[in-house]
């Protein structure tokens, strides 16, 4: 398998980061989620459970918590202090992880004295709550050093895929004869990285067709190809994205939300955040509080 052509397919949102300090007796419990996210333990210790495997972190340590897994947690000492980072993947492999399952990152990995990691963690949260016009790069470019540093931490090649079903997105699909992924498509790459940069513009058949310098049917047929969605469906899951970002970060009502990222219906807005995070506007933002 061509190992840079699986990181080439790989996207990520970021949705929030914080800083957060708990006292002794503090419980997250458990709970489903509907994002991955990655912690930097500043001070302290916790237990962690992570699908039922029980994890004990601890300061200088980063535990990277995958998207869909159940957490529970509670504080082991005086005072807990730790940066946390959620963040979405635009490309999925079936049901699978694939930063655990195919890049092996570990759940709990140690700096040992690196230096780097904590600065990518500090310039995260730094520059998202900066007013800084250029943040939104930073912020990034620091979540993808962050993954670079993790998938370094495992030390081994991604694992190839045993079973691939006919319905598994092309773009994550491995070629069982050649052991490697169909070459990408630069016309297709430029007009994602636009789709991406620009979630809620109001895009037409004509303006994707017109980015990619692509006919109406080499558009649905090459975007399907490698993205494994229509433009349309890749759209839609990009703008629940954006709004699972503004029901963590404003007070917006979740009508609001909706409008602003492109639903005209709030009632169909809400069952499709529902179906791709497991829950509703409402309570994905009650459980995140």
């Amino acid at each position: 398998m061509e190992q840079n052509q699986l990181y080439t397919a790989m996207r990520f949102y970021f949705l929030y980061v914080d800083r957060y300090v708990f006292g002794a007796g503090w419980v997250f419990p458990d709970s489903h989620l509907p994002y991955a996210m990655v912690r930097y333990i500043l001070r302290g210790s916790a237990e962690f459970v992570v699908d039922g495997r029980s994890f004990l972190v601890h300061e200088g340590q980063v535990v990277y918590l995958p998207d869909g897994c159940r957490l529970s947690c509670h504080t082991m000492d005086q005072t807990f202090e730790f940066y946390s980072i959620r963040f979405k993947s635009a490309t999925q492999l079936g049901a699978e992880d694939l930063l655990r399952d195919h890049f092996h990152i570990r759940l709990v990995n140690d700096c040992a004295g690196d230096a780097s990691i904590l600065s990518y963690f500090d310039q995260v949260y730094r520059s998202a709550t900066s007013q800084n016009p250029g943040k939104a790069f930073r912020v990034r470019g620091n979540l993808e050093l962050i993954i670079a540093w993790l998938v370094e931490q495992s030390g081994v090649q991604p694992a190839r895929s045993s079973a691939v079903r006919e319905d598994t997105p092309l773009t994550l699909r491995y070629d069982l004869h050649l052991n490697r992924l169909p070459q990408q498509d630069p016309r297709i790459n430029v007009l994602v990285d636009y789709i991406v940069d620009h979630p809620t513009e109001q895009f037409t058949t004509e303006s994707l067709c017109r980015i990619a310098n692509l006919s109406p049917s080499s558009l649905r047929r090459l975007f399907k190809r490698y993205t494994g969605k229509s433009p349309g469906a890749f759209i839609q899951d990009l703008r629940l994205m954006v709004a699972a970002r503004r029901l963590l970060v404003t007070d917006a009502r979740i009508s609001d939300i909706a409008y602003e990222v492109g639903f005209e219906d709030p009632n169909y807005f809400s069952r499709m955040f529902r179906r791709n995070f497991g829950a509703s506007p409402q309570e994905y933002r009650r459980n995140a509080q």
